[in-house]
């Protein structure tokens, strides 16, 4: 890869200069090799035990979930693809032990770049009634990959905050605070963001993905624009949703039109901030393009289950 590609070029080049599949010969600086260890409860092998001499059914639930992308600089359709092997979801429950929620019979790969104004739906699955404050998205590394240009790279999974399911590394299990709390009969519905501009960094010819993805029950979403005091759009540029606990909930980044959606998030107030500059949890820093000097806009949303929220036209 040359150096002196632009940054939208080299952005979405970051996607595609890795080599070998991460496995248990792979030494990267931060490589996990542990495995988890609680128990997991499978659809096969049934959800609840059933009362013996009333013979009464488990008391069961259903939870629906949906998949959004956050853009990614530089990432058209026509050049390129993120393709996530989504094996499926677990819920965590209050013990750390996940009951299997979606699986797949092999591997569903997914182009996340597709969906960043829209929707996939991942599936229904069905839990005991309760709480679970944890979902895990778990994905088969064999089969993520990057496609630009025509050409494909694999991708390797180094975060060590998310552990791997077997000894062999075979499948990575992405650990997503959402707290599901459902009663017989209920069906709630949940949407994921997969944040891949925030997940990847190009270091020494090897994309590392430190996977951050966000959830928020229902379907919420805030959009608007960014443009400079001119009315010309500002690309590039970060849009940080923060909530009230000053802890940042996820982000986006505003496209060549300065348009941006944030989506995946939770129930509460925010303060939605404009940042020209920004490091990503991948190690990259953004500059934006066509900013004011000085100007980094904020404003405060109260955002619901399903509210569809348009902020206009942020001044940067």
């Amino acid at each position: 890869m040359k150096r002196n590609l632009s940054l939208a070029i080299a952005a979405t080049l970051i996607l595609g200069a890795c080599s070998a599949p991460h496995g248990a010969s792979t030494a990267l600086p931060g490589a996990k090799t542990t495995a988890q260890k609680h128990v997991r409860h499978l659809k096969s092998a049934g959800r609840a035990p059933l009362n013996v001499l009333g013979g009464a059914p488990p008391r069961l639930f259903d939870v629906v979930l949906d998949i959004f992308d956050a853009p990614l600089i530089g990432a058209t359709a026509a050049n390129s693809q993120f393709n996530a092997g989504i094996l499926g979801v677990d819920a965590i429950d209050a013990n750390g032990d996940s009951w299997q929620l979606i699986a797949n019979d092999k591997a569903q790969v997914v182009n996340l770049l597709a969906l960043q104004t829209s929707s996939m739906n991942l599936g229904k699955g069905t839990l005991p009634e309760g709480s679970y404050p944890a979902i895990q998205l778990l994905l088969d590394p064999s089969v993520t990959s990057v496609t630009y240009n025509g050409q494909t790279y694999p991708a390797q999974f180094v975060d060590p905050n998310h552990p791997w399911w077997d000894p062999t590394q075979a499948i990575e299990a992405v650990t997503i605070p959402l707290d599901v709390t459902g009663s017989d009969g209920q069906t709630i519905g949940a949407s994921l963001d997969f944040n891949v501009f925030q997940s990847a960094n190009l270091a020494n010819g090897v994309v590392l993905l430190t996977p951050t993805v966000t959830a928020g029950l229902g379907s919420p979403s805030i959009t608007g624009t960014v443009a400079n005091a001119a009315g010309a759009p500002v690309a590039n540029a970060m849009i940080v949703a923060t909530d009230a606990g000053g802890n940042v909930t996820n982000t986006s980044v505003s496209g060549a039109d300065g348009t941006f959606h944030i989506h995946g998030i939770k129930a509460g107030g925010y303060t939605i901030t404009v940042a020209n500059t920004y490091t990503t949890n991948a190690g990259m820093t953004v500059t934006a393009a066509d900013a004011d000097p000085g100007a980094s806009p904020s404003t405060y949303v109260i955002v619901g289950p399903n509210s569809q929220i348009n902020l206009g036209t942020l001044n940067d």
